[in-house]
């Protein structure tokens, strides 16, 4: 009977593991944010999170609009393919592209974890990257960063192939705030990347209510704010009810 019983346990302490990490399984979805400094318009940038059959795309379009678009037709373009396994992103692609600027750049890193090599060709440059399990790329850092705080960890350090080096991206975790946005008021948590040798910081505001998407960016250098980005429109994850007010406030951009 107490063998039994262990066993039952045990089954229930599994499938109450498995609701949990489906309820914290992050949606497909779509959020726009607009780019802007000293309250100036820069642009506008699209994300989008899809997961289909275990197999996960997320990417981001960042263009000029407003005055800055008088002056530009910069476009850059970053994704991140890979699979979704055991709650684990194992990326197989990146791809960058920026064009119609003053300069075009592509790099596009293939991920070979079985012999442990990352190719990465940029701008017709091809190297070759020794690479172990914990080595990804630097789009999907902003989805590691929702699915790392939804399962309460506190230790946000990743190993991102960047210009073809292994560099680390290591968050700190700061002091609850309470953020306003065109979707509503949100508890956030802001976490900031700091890099060696170097004053230039970039702090996110997690919110809580919905699955820690970033709803504002903020990079500084020197002291002083090199841009800001803050969400504008969301789609695919849910709003919660107490926000619906805050939306109807939100303005299209295109008006």
């Amino acid at each position: 009977m107490l063998k039994l019983t262990k066993t039952l346990f045990a089954l229930g302490l599994l499938l109450n593991l498995s609701i949990s990490s489906a309820e914290q399984a992050i949606p497909n979805f779509t959020a726009t944010y607009d780019v802007t400094k000293a309250g100036i318009a820069l642009g506008e940038m699209k994300s989008e999170y899809k997961v289909e059959n275990d197999n996960y795309s997320y990417s981001s379009t960042t263009e000029p609009t407003g005055i800055a678009s008088w002056f530009s037709s910069e476009t850059i373009i970053e994704t991140s393919n890979g699979t979704l396994t055991d709650n684990n992103y194992i990326p197989s692609s990146y791809t960058y592209k920026r064009s119609g600027g003053k300069k075009d750049e592509t790099t596009a890193i293939t991920f070979d974890y079985d012999n442990k090599i990352a190719k990465n060709t940029t701008d017709n440059k091809t190297i070759n990257i020794q690479i172990d399990s914990s080595i990804t790329d630097r789009q999907i850092v902003q989805v590691l960063l929702m699915h790392d705080m939804l399962l309460k960890k506190d230790n946000l350090n990743y190993s991102v192939i960047n210009k073809q080096e292994i560099k680390p991206y290591s968050f700190e975790i700061l002091n609850e705030e309470v953020i306003e946005s065109a979707l509503g008021t949100f508890k956030t948590t802001p976490v900031v990347r700091k890099r060696k040798d170097s004053s230039r910081e970039t702090t996110l505001w997690l919110a809580h209510e919905l699955f820690y998407i970033p709803i504002k960016i903020k990079q500084t250098k020197d002291g002083s704010t090199k841009f800001e980005m803050e969400i504008t429109k969301l789609s695919g994850i849910k709003i919660p009810n107490n926000q619906s007010n805050s939306i109807n406030r939100n303005i299209d951009p295109q008006i």
